[in-house]
């Protein structure tokens, strides 16, 4: 049943490995976008829609498999008049790393205060650690250029922040043992603890496989509109 995927970038290198390891070259297009659309929902809804309304266009597409997780209200309102979506009942990208949502909490229910890597996100440098404040101060001027004062505000907030945390975790799936180290070398910076935690590949390989049942998966039957219920979850309504 050829599908299509559409993932964040942040499952790159992760979902590389998976493709290799199933052969998966069957599977239909591929489209990743950037995950700093995370940062602007409106913009990540309306990038993730105009992408699923092309990849549905496609009569050879059967299925469009989504590698995101609830990411806020940044997937509420997607849609395909076509073909169904599915996509991995998670709270976030850390979530489908650790298998599931529920391995998630667990970790967080023994030490709330961890803060969670992956190859992904040292890739894009948005982690704390050494190299975010000059980042996000090269960001804050370019958007502030006239109103040094107010950078320096949102530096000290975004420092706030990550007030709390005391733990660094590493998640990974791919053995990046430069992305590990990246990982070390941010938790020594901040005076945090260090802890790698073994990826578990199960849910991505899933989606990519099938079958998706439903206690792992979210189906959207065509037609029908991705909404949050009031439990936070996301579920499928008619449109």
């Amino acid at each position: 049943m050829p599908a299509a995927l559409l993932a964040c970038d942040v499952f790159t290198d992760e979902l590389a490995a998976l493709r290799r390891e199933l052969a998966a070259s069957a599977l239909g297009p591929v489209r990743l976008l950037e995950m700093g659309l995370h940062d602007h929902p409106a913009r990540l809804r309306a990038e993730l829609q105009s992408t699923i309304d092309r990849l549905a266009a496609d009569p050879a597409v059967e299925r469009i498999l989504l590698a995101y997780g609830r990411c806020g209200d940044g997937l509420v309102g997607l849609h395909a008049d076509r073909v169904p979506l599915h996509l991995p009942r998670g709270h976030d990208c850390i979530s489908i790393l650790l298998g599931d949502s529920a391995r998630h909490e667990a970790v967080l229910r023994e030490h709330p205060a961890t803060y969670f890597y992956s190859p992904g996100w040292i890739r894009g440098r948005r982690v704390p650690g050494p190299d975010r404040p000059s980042h996000l101060r090269a960001l804050y001027t370019e958007r502030h250029p006239d109103d040094p004062e107010l950078v320096e505000d949102l530096l000290a907030a975004d420092a706030e922040l990550f007030a709390h945390h005391d733990r660094a975790a590493y998640v990974d799936l791919t053995q990046d043992r430069a992305a590990e180290d990246y990982c070390r070398a941010c938790a020594k910076h901040l005076g945090w603890s260090f802890v790698r935690l073994a990826g578990d590949p199960a849910l991505l390989r899933a989606l990519l496989t099938g079958p998706w049942p439903d206690d792992q998966f979210l189906t959207v039957p065509p037609g029908h509109v991705i909404a949050r219920a009031p439990s936070g979850a996301l579920v499928a309504t008619t449109r």
